[in-house]
């Protein structure tokens, strides 16, 4: 009976740890997923604000200049490119389109720099946390895979986090189930083990020796008590 509510003990306190592992996991993840939700947002609205750069000075200047910063703008037209279109087209500078919108980029930018910072930070904390002990010991059972630093060189990277787009409470399940089995195998084995020493211990010769001059040493007192009453008998 004891050992039965040792063994639940176990499994609770087991259960107990693996949920609470589990939601510190999903807290950091669901941070990261909002830093990377905010950070193309804005990398978008970038994209955007660029294109309208362009398209003010197509009005200005020769089209074949502008045709490497084109299609540079789909993927990451960088501020400073865009403002040294000025220098290519003077007439820019009196545009009052192209001074506005080169103001929006500029604090875009620092918008930018300021949630890849918030980004990679998340990320580093929840990286931190998932190779942490005992952390370690059942990340790969929960399906919980590292999540990659934002490479300015690489946008696209924010868009590949395919480990946080599923409902990974299959794998708390399993783990919790996977976990209790192998509890209750070592405890049973635990148990045949101690029964098997017991067994072996019973057999054993100094067991048997002891047990011999155990019961010789009865046999005596018992001699002893009879004796005495006899005794005792004959006296009266």
């Amino acid at each position: 009976m004891e050992f039965s509510v040792i063994l639940v003990i176990a499994v609770i306190a087991l259960t107990v740890w693996i949920i609470i592992t589990y939601n510190n996991l999903q807290s950091y993840k669901q941070v990261i997923v909002e830093q990377s939700s905010n950070m193309q947002v804005s990398l978008q609205k970038r994209r955007d604000l660029a294109s309208r750069v362009l398209d003010v000075a197509k009005g200005f200047g020769d089209h074949e200049k502008l045709t490497h910063l084109t299609v540079s703008s789909n993927v990451n037209a960088s501020t400073e490119s865009l403002a040294a279109l000025s220098q290519s087209f003077p007439e820019l500078k009196a545009n009052q389109t192209y001074v506005q919108l080169m103001k929006q980029l500029e604090e875009l930018e620092t918008n930018i720099s300021n949630k890849r910072e918030s980004y990679n930070r998340a990320v580093k904390n929840y990286n931190t946390y998932r190779s942490s002990f005992p952390t370690m010991l059942v990340v790969g059972k929960l399906r919980f895979e590292a999540a990659p630093y934002y490479d300015a060189k690489n946008e696209d990277a924010l868009s590949h986090l395919a480990t946080f787009t599923r409902d990974d409470a299959d794998a708390v399940k399993d783990l919790i189930s996977a976990s209790s089995e192998s509890l209750k195998h070592s405890a049973t084995s635990l148990k045949k083990s101690a029964a098997s020493k017991l067994d072996e211990a019973k057999k054993s010769e100094i067991v048997k020796s002891a047990v011999q001059q155990s019961t010789v040493g009865v046999h005596k007192a018992v001699n002893i008590v009879k004796a005495a009453s006899a005794s005792t008998g004959e006296k009266d």
